[in-house]
């Protein structure tokens, strides 16, 4: 059979009441096996609809679902890049910080030898102790000679 003739024979035998099957004692038991035959696979017909609906309900839940997912995977990256470009430029203003702290370093360093020059240039003169403060006039006599 092919599926033309299989569908039309489904539409057939569901438009068919079966209490309005004729039953003449002049039918023979291969028609009534036929008629049987047709049941039998009407009700197989039937119950693979069903599953296939059942499926079907099930495929259209999952693909909800991942639909859904999708959605939020998008708005995730959504963020993500954003947290990129932000991150991006805290890099940059990090970059210029380190760039700023090692110049300042450098003028640190230089002013670090150039009073480390001072200090020993300071330290190299000669150290006279204060004078002790007299006011006796024999004292001012002897420094002047």
């Amino acid at each position: 059979m092919t599926r033309k003739s299989l569908s039309d024979l489904v539409r057939m035998e569901a438009e068919k009441p079966v209490d309005d099957l004729p039953l003449d004692k002049s039918e023979t038991s291969e028609e009534i096996e036929s008629i049987n035959q047709n049941e039998i696979n009407k009700v197989e017909l039937d119950a693979i609809s069903a599953k296939l609906k059942d499926v079907l309900e099930d495929a259209k839940r999952k693909e909800d679902a991942l639909v859904g997912e999708i959605a939020k995977l998008k708005e995730e990256l959504k963020d993500q890049k954003h947290l990129v470009t932000a991150l991006k430029s805290e890099l940059g203003q990090t970059d210029k910080l380190k760039k700023d702290f090692a110049e300042a370093k450098a003028v640190i360093m230089k002013l670090t030898a150039t009073n480390q020059v001072t200090h020993q240039a300071q330290s190299d003169r000669t150290y006279y102790p204060p004078m002790t403060q007299h006011n006796s006039e024999s004292d001012i006599g002897s420094w002047l000679g």
